[in-house]
């Protein structure tokens, strides 16, 4: 990651300052960025109008929204955009997993990495993330 000089006359200063640059940094990387305007269409030739784009944990997409569901792709950077979410089976607490295309395929070559991450590797304080839809399908 590439640190401005900013942020780093920011980082030097007095631990006070150190502090509440961390807690800031924290607060800006947990939180979602809604994009009414961005278009997707999935391998199934489904459009969707509007994402999400979240940090999150780099790892699995899987093809159904369980965890003993094929992997079907892998999410390599963070942050990556979401088009929907819907409930499947649990994972570390929770139930809802978003819908997003990975970055490499390791599965079905048709689905073009197409699948789902469960909640837990978001960093999203709430979910479903707010502003996001809920798929049509779940």
């Amino acid at each position: 990651m590439t640190v401005s000089p900013a942020s780093q006359a920011t980082a030097s200063a007095p631990s006070t300052a150190s502090a509440q640059f961390t807690a800031s940094a924290q607060a800006t990387a947990a939180t979602c960025q809604t994009r009414a305007d961005a278009r997707h269409t999935d391998w199934t030739g489904m459009h969707f109008l509007g994402d999400v784009v979240c940090s999150h944990n780099t790892g699995s997409i899987r093809v159904q929204s369980t965890t003993d569901s094929m992997v079907n792709g892998q999410i390599d950077f963070s942050p990556s955009w979401f088009v929907c979410w819907k409930r499947g089976s649990p994972y570390q607490g929770g139930d809802i997993w978003y819908y997003t295309q990975g970055d490499t395929v390791s599965g079905s070559r048709t689905a073009k990495g197409w699948g789902y991450l469960p909640a837990a590797e978001l960093s999203s304080a709430t979910h479903p993330v707010p502003g996001l839809k809920q798929c049509t399908w779940s």
